[in-house]
């Protein structure tokens, strides 16, 4: 670092502007103040004058992203129904009914308010009516924009929506009408980096461009203007992402570099570039493709040089397999804390994609533009380029059926990230010293198996309590079950509120927590708002998580949705199983018990009908009641000796007709959990249903309030119980 004070300066700032950020309060900052105009007025009906400086299109809406609002001094997100154009640049007046985003209210969940918190907008509105479109246009801008449209038209036309659309993302960014299967088949197989706009795509233009007129013989300067001008062009053509941010402020410095005849060191240059961004803004901190992006360079700069000390090899073919170890190594703690998953064969798989993507991105730039003068040689480059993407896709399928395709780890602990770059800081100045001092290379070879067993016990996962969590699933149930023994267990999961709730909320969540396989997943009855969830899940056994039983009410073959939820269960390889009253999983002294329905009691229907669960370790025990009401909770009065359960997880969302006095009398509950969804049109939890239990001694807990609610026992004298929105204990 001697000779490199301009590095050391940069990371002096970046690491103080680090603790600065953490004292102040992290991502917290995002929240917005209870005075703010986004709370007081939120889902009102407001109107609204602002400048559009963005817009963006999917298939429901365009998005306009507003400045100079009348509202707030941050920015604006408008959601308008398909119709009328509005051009970047304009003034529109408009009509509609404000909101905010959302944080995350179960973990492992999309933080909105965080993500849009990055790019300074806070608050959106749903526009009802363009009153009023004034001023002129941004020509520039308008321009770009209707370019990049008409790009990715071409490319799709000729090469079709699914492949089109995918190299569409590489050349332009554009995701959201991306195939979402293909995109999930990428994530998991650890590919997806070639999707977003990054340091391979800038170097390719860039760089290309510019050493492409070296090569004409003109000089340094105004190659280096020419190609940076290009560049420029091309990042706001696609947006300013973090990771393009990045590669274009490094391709700036090596060009720099380049003209005064100064050395480009790459390490140096990445230190400066985040510096930059997170003196621009702090919250980059938390951003996975900024800690992704940076950390691949700082890979790439410290780790490859020494592993190739290590293991020197003479094959150039391996060359690429040590920069790609590099990258995970660095990276792996970085990749669990955003995405939790560890995908096992993705050096290797990199090594096959990498090579093909710097073609594809020049053929696909070729090719689009040659459809205007030669069609037939632009549509046999982009024809080319979706047969290479085929060929991604069938080498994602192969990976994806290998053993251990996919590590589901969890989210690591902080004191786990620090122990790994501790470890790893220490090996790489070890390796170094000893390379100075030019010992045999058989004496610091071993120290990586160091690493080896650090990464074992951050991917360890023992815990001998019963870990026990109710999901805010909105409008809904859904509840996860993690025994002292290992086995893994859901109750319910659906939602009449909340669209694709497997994929983000309950598999986001599993993931989080290091659970790649369900055991058992109990469905109580027929009701959407308790399976809808799970329905999508067992469609998705092949790039979501696995469930090996699904257990179902015996009644179910006369029951139309459960039957046709076992129908799709046992076409993905799922084993469907039956329960009625009396009916026990066991393992030590964990226990789950059906209470009802017996078999004798066909005549009960819709929520009475519910599979009510008892669930007991040790001296613990919690009562899962399902949506049971009416006859059904008569009937549970009758088989209920009066017994004290630690947790009622209440029925029905907190009907006022389910919960009765009764039966609280009879089962003395200590902690009441409430799954409703915000502003439901049930009005749910009624007030009558907790009146009820605060005078029976409950304390309760509902997700409407605290997010998903945690609770963890030894199963004798101790449990805690933690909420996500709002931190809390009891004992």
């Amino acid at each position: 670092m001697k000779t490199r004070p301009l590095c050391c300066a940069c990371l002096f700032i970046l690491i103080f502007q680090s603790i600065i950020f953490m004292v102040k309060g992290g991502d917290s900052l995002v929240k917005i103040p209870r005075s703010s105009i986004f709370y007081s007025e939120q889902e009102k009906t407001v109107l609204i004058q602002g400048q559009v400086y963005k817009k963006t299109n999917n298939s429901k809406c365009q998005v306009l992203y507003l400045t100079n609002n009348s509202v707030e001094d941050n920015r604006l997100l408008i959601y308008v129904k398909q119709g009328k154009d509005v051009p970047i640049g304009k003034y529109i007046l408009i009509r509609g009914k404000l909101g905010f985003f959302e944080q995350a209210r179960n973990p492992g969940g999309f933080d909105e308010a965080l993500y849009y918190a990055r790019q300074n907008i806070y608050g959106c509105v749903w526009c009802e009516e363009i009153l009023e479109v004034t001023g002129e246009k941004h020509v520039f801008m308008e321009d770009l924009y209707q370019f990049r449209i008409m790009w990715r038209k071409r490319i799709v036309n000729c090469i079709g929506e699914k492949n089109g659309g995918i190299l569409a993302a590489m050349l332009l960014g554009e995701k959201s009408e991306m195939d979402t299967y293909v995109k999930e088949l990428y994530q998991n197989n650890g590919i997806s980096h070639i999707l977003a706009i990054s340091g391979l795509h800038i170097s390719f233009i860039g760089l290309g461009v510019y050493r492409l007129i070296r090569k004409t013989g003109l000089h340094y300067l105004p190659a280096g203007i020419f190609a940076m001008g290009i560049l420029t062009l091309y990042i706001l053509m696609i947006g300013a992402s973090v990771s393009a941010v990045r590669a274009y402020i490094m391709l700036l410095l090596k060009i720099g570099a380049d003209i005064t005849g100064r050395v480009y060191d790459m390490l140096t240059a990445a230190i400066l570039s985040a510096t930059l961004t997170v003196l621009y803004q702090p919250l980059y901190l938390t951003d996975g493709g900024f800690h992704m992006s940076y950390g691949a360079i700082i890979g790439i700069a410290l780790i490859l040089p020494l592993l190739k000390t290590c293991f020197p090899c003479r094959y150039r073919w391996l060359d690429g397999v040590y920069a790609s170890m590099s990258i995970n190594i660095m990276l792996f703690p970085i990749t669990l804390w955003f995405f939790y998953v560890f995908p096992t064969y993705s050096v290797f798989l990199n090594l096959i994609v990498l090579p093909l993507t710097g073609p594809i991105l020049g053929l696909g730039i070729l090719g689009s533009f040659l459809l205007s003068w030669i069609p037939i040689a632009g549509r046999l480059c982009l024809k080319i380029c979706g047969f290479i993407l085929e060929f991604y896709e069938q080498a994602c399928q192969i990976g994806n059926r290998l053993p251990l395709a996919r590590l589901v780890i969890g989210k690591p602990a902080w004191w786990e990230m620090l122990l790994y770059y501790f470890v790893l800081l220490s090996i790489l100045i070890y390796i170094f010293c000893a390379e100075k001092k030019k010992w045999k290379r058989s004496r610091y070879r071993w120290v990586w198996i160091v690493l080896v067993l650090t990464i074992g016990v951050m991917s360890f996962q023992s815990n001998k309590k019963l870990e026990i969590t109710m999901l805010d699933v909105g409008q809904g149930d859904g509840i996860y079950l993690h025994s002292p023994h290992g086995e893994t267990y859901f109750i319910d999961g659906g939602s009449s509120d909340e669209s694709s709730l497997g994929k983000y909320c309950i598999e986001p969540f599993l993931k989080s927590q290091g659970v790649g396989v369900l055991n058992y997943v109990f469905i109580t009855h027929g009701d959407s708002d308790h399976y809808s969830g799970i329905k999508e899940m067992l469609t998705r056994q092949e790039v979501g998580i696995r469930i090996d039983h699904l257990v179902l009410p015996q009644y179910y073959s006369s029951d139309h949705e459960l039957s046709s939820l076992a129908k799709i269960a046992q076409d993905a390889g799922v084993t469907v199983l039956k329960i009625k009253g009396g009916d026990k999983l066991q393992k030590g002294d964990f226990r789950i018990t059906c209470i009802q329905p017996y078999g004798n009691e066909e005549n009960l229907t819709d929520n009475a009908a519910s599979v009510i669960l008892e669930v007991t370790y040790k001296a613990f025990s919690m009562l899962c009641t399902g949506d049971v009401e009416d006859e059904g909770e008569e009937l549970l009065l009758k088989k209920v000796t009066e017994k004290d359960y630690d947790v009622l997880k209440v029925a029905h969302h907190g009907s006022k007709y389910s919960t009765s006095e009764k039966f609280l009398e009879l089962s003395h509950p200590k902690i009441a959990l409430i799954s409703a969804g915000e502003n439901n049109r049930y009005g749910h939890p009624h007030e009558e249903l907790l009146v009820r239990l605060k005078d029976a001694g409950c304390k309760i807990y509902n997700t409407q309030e605290n997010g998903a609610i945690m609770l963890e026992t030894d199963g004798n004298l101790y449990y805690s119980i933690r909420e996500y929105v709002k931190k809390g204990e009891h004992r």
